[in-house]
């Protein structure tokens, strides 16, 4: 086994690599909206800017986390996942101190979003 072998089982790349190319290849079949979303939140225009390889996929990664299509895209994927029994969908909070319910329901942040509008603000960088 050459040193590169080596290197590359000792650092977990075999279990690795289909992770890894799942996710670009989840990147290159959205390509339209991550450029719809680069132009809207990061105002570059991936059609006039070159963007190396590792900024591109970091900050494509993060688009989930601002309000776009692809937030929208991610959301839509989670509703059609099952859910796992033991991921919790709701907290129990303690007893009621007046009106109301005790029960919390967890909403993803785009939902939090749609109900609160300006609420919630995302500082955009330069």
């Amino acid at each position: 086994m050459s040193r590169i072998q080596e290197w590359a089982y000792d650092h977990g790349w075999p279990q690795a690599l289909p992770d890894r190319l799942g996710q670009v290849m989840w990147v290159l079949a959205h390509e339209a909206d991550l450029d719809a979303d680069f132009l809207a939140i990061y105002h570059i225009d991936l059609r006039e800017q070159e963007v190396d390889a590792p900024r591109y996929f970091a900050l494509a990664h993060r688009l989930s986390a601002f309000q776009g299509v692809m937030a929208a895209r991610v959301e839509e994927e989670n509703d059609e996942r099952p859910q796992s029994s033991s991921t919790p969908t709701r907290t129990q909070t303690a007893a009621p101190t007046g009106r109301g319910t005790s029960e919390a329901t967890e909403v993803s942040l785009t939902q939090f979003r749609a109900s609160f509008p300006g609420l919630v603000s995302v500082a955009q960088g330069g």
